[in-house]
């Protein structure tokens, strides 16, 4: 009994002593902060597929059509003017439903937690709320999220979250400039692109209002031949008149 009461007191210090934070749905405020959040932790030299796949419009378009399914870990204790992260943590996710079936698919496409939050709970709890959420307002019935192999600790912790059919997943990737598919179609777009840019600074050089290129010059060209024409024939015109 007394071994209970001490194991007891030293849950609750545990317990005090963790910082708290809130799981909420993502509001518009939250965005700047979760797509830093990100980057900060989707890194090039870590996980390269994660690092070219996130940028702001990921966060903005999901915030847009799957708003419900955006929720963020906030601090409780940050103060307005706080040195203290804000939000701590999020995941984004979507639910799939499949035409003629019955059957919704959630899916985390994005979990994230602050580095300084390790252990805390935060991606726990944000996935546990994010569940709970899809299966009230879709009943989704399967619950799938993708992680990179190597990310051993995101693999233990989806693991523990009962996440056990595993099935292997390959990301592939071509550098375009050496790929012999496409490599000329890269070369093309950049001199296309080279040369637009030329003409705009000669263009900007001689100033507006001037012919600055060939195809200009022609249309010149064009516009004399035409105030010729209409010269003559008004001329034809006076003549005949007199007759």
């Amino acid at each position: 009994m007394a071994q209970e009461k001490r194991d007891h007191n030293a849950n609750n210090k545990d317990n005090n002593s963790r910082r708290t934070f809130t799981v909420r749905t993502m509001e518009i405020e939250d965005l700047a902060e979760v797509y830093q959040l990100g980057a900060m932790n989707f890194k090039a030299d870590l996980w390269p597929m994660l690092y070219r796949s996130w940028d702001e419009y990921e966060v903005t378009t999901l915030f847009n059509t799957d708003g419900d399914y955006c929720l963020v870990a906030e601090n409780d204790a940050w103060q307005p003017g706080s040195k203290e992260q804000r939000i701590v943590g999020f995941v984004l996710g979507t639910v799939i439903s499949k035409p003629g079936s019955a059957w919704s698919y959630g899916y985390i496409l994005w979990l994230c937690s602050h580095d300084l939050w390790a252990r805390e709970g935060v991606a726990g709890k944000l996935v546990d709320k994010l569940v709970e959420i899809m299966i009230e307002e879709d009943g989704i019935r399967i619950i799938m999220a993708d992680t990179d192999p190597d990310n051993h600790r995101a693999v233990r912790f989806f693991s523990k979250k009962g996440f056990s059919d595993t099935k292997p997943h390959l990301y592939l990737s071509s550098n375009l400039e050496h790929n012999p598919h496409y490599g000329q179609l890269l070369k093309k777009s950049r001199a296309a692109a080279l040369s637009a840019e030329k003409l705009k600074k000669k263009m900007r050089k001689d100033g507006p209002g001037r012919w600055t290129n060939e195809a200009n010059d022609e249309k010149k060209k064009v516009s004399k031949s035409k105030k010729k024409k209409l010269l003559k024939r008004k001329k034809k015109k006076k003549k005949t008149g007199k007759n």
